[in-house]
């Protein structure tokens, strides 16, 4: 059985770099979940390290902690944004983006072998945690995005808790 052939076409004087479906894949798949990552481990840090209304409303360690998280999380979503605008390598867009979220949770694992007691501020629980989430990105990836009814509030709230998040890290 022979494999069919993708042809790829490009038009001449085209002003048009990235593809038609970007900012879609941008605002209902990829912003939503990363803001919902973020906000639920902002959440879980601070109930984890006892009063959750100091941590929420007056540190910033809850905020920068997530943050970290957020930005291991969409590793595997930017590269597989990057590679789905490429004209040439958009059909290869889902094999690496399961070859690297597989790469991190193999380099997790060895982790939590190799070094028991590496065990920085709590965040390698969230690493561990952030696992889902790397298969709830890939779903929606897949799948197409959410409704925009549920993706702009999603990100709306990402947004505000980042915000909120920087001015507690300026002002304290």
């Amino acid at each position: 059985m022979k494999k069919k052939e993708q042809i790829i076409t490009f038009e001449r004087g085209s002003k048009r770099i990235l593809p038609k479906d970007f900012w879609d894949i941008l605002s209902t798949r990829f912003l939503p979940v990363i803001s919902l990552t973020y906000v639920s481990s902002v959440i879980a840090i601070a109930a984890q390290k006892g009063d959750l209304q100091h941590y929420i409303f007056d540190d910033k360690s809850a905020y920068v902690m997530a943050l970290i998280v957020a930005l291991w999380v969409s590793m595997p979503a930017f590269l597989w944004m990057f590679l789905r605008a490429s004209h040439l390598y958009s059909h290869m867009a889902d094999h690496w983006y399961k070859c690297i979220a597989l790469l991190m949770i193999l380099l997790l694992g060895i982790s939590y072998v190799l070094f028991p007691e590496a065990h920085i501020y709590g965040l390698r629980m969230y690493f561990a945690a952030s696992i889902p989430m790397l298969f709830v990105l890939y779903y929606f990836f897949i799948k197409g995005g959410l409704p925009a009814v549920a993706a702009h509030p999603l990100t709306a709230l990402g947004i505000t808790f980042l915000i909120y998040g920087a001015a507690i890290n300026f002002l304290h």
